[in-house]
């Protein structure tokens, strides 16, 4: 099992892996705030008092796909890119499913990597959470055990 740690950064928190390597963001879920204009302000006072959530947005690589933008490739070796890239999106998309804590998830172009696309999945608790890195890390755990155990991670 890897040794996940959080590192609190603004709103979110980054997620580390047991090399202490970057491997994706977590962003509670504060819910509808009001009034908008004090949006800011309120996120911080939930966070300086530890208030409790349900869950949020777990933002994780999916795959690289090994096409730039600054290169020429023969056809055969885009195809086999291709083919690697939606076998690896089968297996994102069948754990995913298997998965209940994840109540919705999709693709979009990493903002750190203009070649791998990232999945974003709202995560929901068992129940409700503190806003510290410890709480939310047990509550992350299994999810992220889980997706490294399939070695999507």
């Amino acid at each position: 099992m890897a040794e996940w740690k959080l590192e609190q950064e603004e709103y979110y928190y980054k997620i580390y892996d047991t090399k202490r390597e970057l491997v994706g963001y977590f962003q509670p879920d504060f819910g509808k705030i009001y009034p908008e204009e004090k949006e800011e302000e309120i996120i911080q006072q939930m966070l300086k008092n530890q208030d409790h959530v349900h869950g949020g947005l777990l933002y994780l690589p999916m795959m690289k796909l090994n096409i730039r933008d600054d290169a020429d490739y023969e056809l055969d070796q885009v195809r086999a890119n291709l083919e690697v890239a939606i076998e690896r999106a089968e297996m994102w998309k069948e754990h995913i499913s298997e998965m209940s804590s994840i109540t919705s998830a999709w693709a979009r172009r990493s903002h750190t990597d203009p070649d791998m696309l990232a999945v974003l999945m709202n995560v929901k608790f068992s129940g409700p959470m503190r806003l510290n890195k410890d709480d939310l890390l047990i509550a992350l755990q299994p999810t992220l055990d889980s997706f490294a155990e399939k070695e999507l991670l």
